[in-house]
């Protein structure tokens, strides 16, 4: 699903819009002039699916795989995609990016996602041990002006990671599930769901002027994207939490 010039949904599950796995979240394919990234990996089960949908995209093989942050629907996918595309760099915020390599399903809460009965009880995370940390404020030059920069954005996970994309005409930012259309969130009861840390996050993020919001579920916003950041940091500012999607 083309939804800009520069980029593509190739993944989408039952919190979306039913492209593939009802488990994946949205998967972004994001090509420039020389090479294409992919924006998470979905959770492991529609990689064919996946790589299918980005080759019809007319773009570059993606040799980089950013995650948003370790939960299974952005990251299970990741040894599978690493597994089918040798060479490609596979990138997480701290400390998220050490729990993916190893595989630590505790790490990442997948036990509490199994009891709650979100993943089946057979659902594993396989390690993906070429996963490395990327840095705040660290950028992907696709070529053509097409460049993606790493936000460190905890609060709803540990070592969450927002990408913002600068093109020619337009910024967009892949917000993971760190905040959602109408300034909404995702508050979990999970050992690294923080609210102070998630209230600066939203601080910082609105503070940017973007025209598209491509979130990890639910709606994207292809315009005026910026009042969903604005609203999600007014909320906060008046010592309240925002609606969560959760």
């Amino acid at each position: 699903m083309r939804l800009t010039e520069h980029v593509t949904l190739v993944a989408s599950g039952a919190a979306g819009f039913d492209l593939t796995d009802p488990l994946d979240c949205h998967v972004y394919l994001v090509h420039g002039t020389r090479r294409s990234a992919l924006i998470d990996a979905g959770a492991g089960r529609s990689t064919a699916d996946i790589l299918r949908n980005a080759a019809t995209a007319g773009a570059a093989e993606p040799d980089h795989l950013l995650l948003t942050h370790g939960h299974a629907d952005h990251a299970g996918g990741a040894a599978a995609l690493a597994g089918r595309l040798p060479g490609m760099r596979v990138l997480a915020g701290a400390p998220a990016h050490a729990w993916i390599a190893a595989g630590d399903e505790a790490a990442i809460s997948l036990d509490r996602g199994r009891s709650a009965g979100v993943y089946p009880p057979d659902y594993d995370f396989p390690p993906c041990p070429v996963t490395a940390p990327i840095a705040d404020g660290e950028e992907i030059d696709l070529g053509g002006g097409v460049v993606l920069r790493a936000l460190a954005t905890p609060g709803h996970a540990d070592g969450h990671t927002c990408y913002l994309l600068d093109s020619p005409g337009y910024r967009a930012l892949f917000s993971g599930d760190c905040v959602f259309t109408g300034g909404r969130v995702s508050l979990q009861n999970l050992h690294d769901c923080r609210i102070p840390e998630y209230a600066a996050s939203l601080t910082r993020l609105a503070a940017l002027d973007i025209d598209a919001l491509f979130p990890g579920h639910h709606e994207i916003s292809l315009a005026r994207a910026g009042r969903h950041l604005v609203a999600a940091r007014d909320t906060v500012a008046r010592g309240l939490l925002p609606r969560s999607t959760t």
